[in-house]
């Protein structure tokens, strides 16, 4: 399979942007991924899927635990920071300041317990219980859609022939 097809078919898809991010000896450490989703509500699962030899996974792995923070519409800068490899990627990035891990602005975050990890392909899914979560502010959540960042915008204010 062509792999600019695969991704320019998935790129249709809208994924919403979650930052994963744990705290390590040395400080924070952690990655933006497209892909965190609920698994399973009995028992509580949720996932995310990462390339093989992610730098930035290996350092949450071995904290083995993680805080899931989904990123709001306002956020993209801080997503843009924290998608590269750099040791001082969380230099400037601010935190809330009661919970460790939680980005300050972040939509709703949840803690994690890392359960395993599934080979897939070039991925792994990495599998986790949460353990606390909490939906902190309602505002529109940042969203990737055809290699670009993107908005929502509610039903009601989408004006289209047909819809209701």
């Amino acid at each position: 399979m062509d792999p600019q097809s695969y991704r320019e078919f998935f790129g249709q898809l809208p994924t919403g942007v979650t930052a994963i991010v744990a705290t390590s000896a040395t400080g924070p450490v952690g990655l933006v991924v497209g892909t965190f989703s609920s698994v399973s509500l009995d028992p509580p699962l949720v996932s995310f899927m990462v390339t093989h030899g992610s730098r930035s996974w290996m350092a949450v792995k071995e904290v083995g635990r993680f805080t899931a923070n989904i990123l709001a519409s306002d956020q993209r800068r801080l997503s843009l920071t924290l998608s590269g490899w750099s040791p001082s990627k969380f230099r400037n990035v601010e935190f809330d300041a009661d919970r460790a891990n939680v980005l300050s602005g972040a939509l709703a975050w949840a803690d994690c317990v890392i359960d395993r990890e599934v080979e897939a392909g070039d991925h792994i899914i990495v599998l986790a219980t949460p353990c606390e979560l909490t939906v902190v502010r309602p505002a529109r959540p940042l969203i990737f859609f055809q290699r670009a960042y993107h908005r929502t915008l509610p039903v009601e204010d989408f004006r289209a022939p047909g819809w209701g």
